[in-house]
């Protein structure tokens, strides 16, 4: 299936949701989870940014229930995740993924076009289309993740096909329907290219009601 086709039956899916309320729930993680983990990210530049921010504005105001909306210093677009979420990450499993991601900088040349809103029944997002450039870098970064578990990576770490930024993820199981309108006619909206965005190795810290975004090493 094509990236585009993914997204369109993501968002069918996620449409019929928003509608019913039977958002799926995303709580705050606890250690050992494994979403919101160690992870290589793309933070977008500033020209990505601005329009991705007044959609999350937008969104917000949409909303009837409590959710999780990015604001801009949470921006970012997931390469590949690498470990579960931790209360504490050891300096060598950071240093190890530094050292990986510093010994492969010939394959962080991505290319990723942004196009229209999207989204599943946890979230919307922004829909990314690469033309294959994060494909190299997921692998690589998956078999450095394969190389600190005894050869077999954590199941996070899988080589993903969607390139997407996150705008929302839901709190609550609540009909939103003047969000599914909003998504529905910003479909096709172009948000720009990531071009220029900076390369990080980034965790997430459990703050109040949202999770906080923390860079601890950039490339660019």
């Amino acid at each position: 299936m094509t990236t585009g086709g993914k997204y369109d039956v993501l968002w069918d899916e996620a449409r019929r949701s928003l509608y019913e309320g039977t958002l799926r729930v995303d709580h705050a993680p606890v250690d050992g989870d494994p979403r919101w983990g160690l992870s290589l990210v793309l933070l977008p530049p500033a020209h990505v940014a601005a329009p991705v921010c007044a959609a999350a504005a937008e969104l917000g105001s949409l909303y009837n229930g409590t959710h999780h909306v990015y604001s801009a210093a949470g921006l970012h677009l997931t390469v590949t995740s690498l470990e579960p979420y931790r209360d504490e990450i050891a300096q060598t499993t950071i240093d190890h993924y530094v050292d990986a991601i510093e010994r492969h900088r010939d394959l962080l040349h991505v290319n990723v076009r942004l196009i229209g809103l999207g989204g599943s029944p946890a979230g919307v997002f922004v829909q990314g289309c690469d033309d294959g450039t994060l494909e190299p870098i997921r692998r690589q970064m998956r078999a450095a993740a394969a190389d600190l578990h005894d050869g077999v990576a954590p199941p996070m770490a899988f080589v993903r096909d969607t390139s997407h930024i996150s705008i929302s993820v839901h709190r609550q199981a609540v009909p939103e329907p003047s969000v599914a309108d909003y998504v529905q006619q910003h479909r096709r909206m172009q948000f720009g290219d990531m071009a220029g965005a900076t390369v990080a190795l980034a965790r997430y810290r459990v703050s109040k009601d949202s999770m906080r975004l923390e860079v601890l090493h950039t490339v660019r």
